[in-house]
């Protein structure tokens, strides 16, 4: 069955119902309304939600700070996202300079070793002597044959 309201109750305000609650009474809604007449009406919650009432506005800032909330989870999800990748790029080239790295440290471990055969030969002295005067002969040939006597030379050696 439906309710029927007095027509001095239709539309009630916020204020209205609030001035009901503290003074027991109200001209705000177009006439004399009584307390219980006012608790009836605020049992209809909403009139307290409409945006010009203090409620109303917490409700609609409430809803832009969800739809703010929202947008920021959204941007720092894609931005976290970014990150990952660049890490997983950071860490494939990390991976890539590492190996180059051990295999530099290969190859002068093997240089090393070759040195330390050489070195450690008991004829080293004698081999550094040699190889010296190899240098210095083949210096003197280089000259020759910059100055153009190295053909002269070899002529002169096969007579």
């Amino acid at each position: 069955m439906a309710i029927i309201y007095p027509a001095h109750l239709k539309n009630m305000t916020a204020g209205a119902l609030r001035q009901v609650k503290r003074h027991g009474a109200t001209t705000a809604a177009g006439g004399w309304c009584l307390l219980d007449d006012a608790y009836e009406q605020a049992s209809k919650t909403s009139i307290y939600l409409k945006p010009n009432e203090p409620l109303g506005g917490y409700m609609t800032a409430l809803k832009e700070a969800s739809k703010d909330a929202t947008e920021m989870t959204e941007a720092l999800v894609k931005n976290i996202n970014v990150m990952v990748d660049q890490a997983r790029e950071a860490s494939k080239r990390l991976n890539d300079c590492s190996g180059k790295m051990r295999d530099g440290a290969d190859k002068l471990n093997s240089a090393i070793e070759k040195f330390n055969k050489v070195a450690g030969n008991t004829n080293f002295a004698e081999t550094a002597k040699q190889a010296e005067s190899l240098v210095n002969s083949l210096e003197r040939l280089a000259e020759l044959e910059a100055s153009g006597k190295l053909d002269k030379v070899m002529k002169a050696m096969s007579k």
